[in-house]
């Protein structure tokens, strides 16, 4: 029988707090920057292979396409070879590098039910704007940048943040538990009001190798497609370019 545990969320060092899951591998923290330039990359092209299921356990993953078609709205996305499968749970899931060490990186799906606001205590976010205005409030975390996002079709806000403090500083809410970043960490978080609630796309890292952590996962948000197979093309544009500050 499982047991509830913090879950260490590599990327950032984003940690679900008291999450009830099945001992998931610990996930990756997200990090400061603008999105990828756009362009469909030739992974997430139509004609290719079914996307295979990220699952629990999955480890390494082969280079093609995953999808978790369970999450909400469904997502494809597609990887090179040197990630795995970090927290695959109830609202987030993510794929990593670098597990393990300070500079890990990591690419995270998201269902939002709250945000950090003042003190980091947390607060409603029915949209993308709301968040970013509690995200801006909290305190706790330094507001990088803020832009336009799109992302397969879909308008949003990105919004990148730092912890320069001692401690964790909570970002988000998921059904899982809370999410936090530790210090050092970065993290870059593109919110879109969905049919399904609101979602956030994140990519996190150290300070120390921000510009290396983009240049990882641009690929891999370039790669998105929001909705599953039958969603919009991956197409992103200039405002969904990673911003490397």
């Amino acid at each position: 029988m499982p047991r509830c545990r913090h879950l260490a969320s590599v990327l950032g060092a984003l940690v679900i707090v008291a999450a009830c899951a099945p001992a998931p591998t610990p996930s990756v923290t997200p990090g400061t920057t603008r999105l990828p330039s756009a362009t469909p990359s030739a992974t997430a092209s139509a004609g290719l292979a079914a996307p295979t299921e990220l699952t629990v356990g999955a480890g390494p993953l082969p280079a093609g396409r995953y999808k978790r078609s369970s999450f909400r709205p469904p997502i494809v996305f597609a990887v090179e070879d040197g990630w795995a499968a970090g927290n695959v749970v109830n609202g987030f899931f993510d794929v990593q590098q670098q597990i393990g060490t300070p500079d890990v990186i990591a690419v995270q799906f998201a269902d939002v039910d709250g945000v950090g606001g003042r003190g980091g205590l947390m607060v409603p976010a029915a949209t993308a704007e709301a968040a970013v205005a509690a995200i801006r409030d909290n305190g706790t975390l330094v507001v990088v940048d803020e832009s336009a996002s799109r992302m397969s079709g879909q308008d949003g806000l990105n919004v990148i943040v730092e912890n320069r403090g001692t401690a964790p500083a909570v970002v988000m809410r998921v059904p899982t538990g809370a999410l936090s970043i530790d210090p050092g960490r970065k993290l870059w978080i593109s919110l879109f009001d969905t049919k399904d609630g609101l979602l956030a796309v994140m990519v996190g890292g150290s300070i120390a190798q921000w510009e290396r952590t983009l240049g990882i996962a641009e690929p891999v948000l370039e790669s998105v497609v929001i909705g599953g197979p039958e969603g919009a093309s991956p197409a992103a544009a200039d405002p969904n370019r990673i911003a490397r500050r």
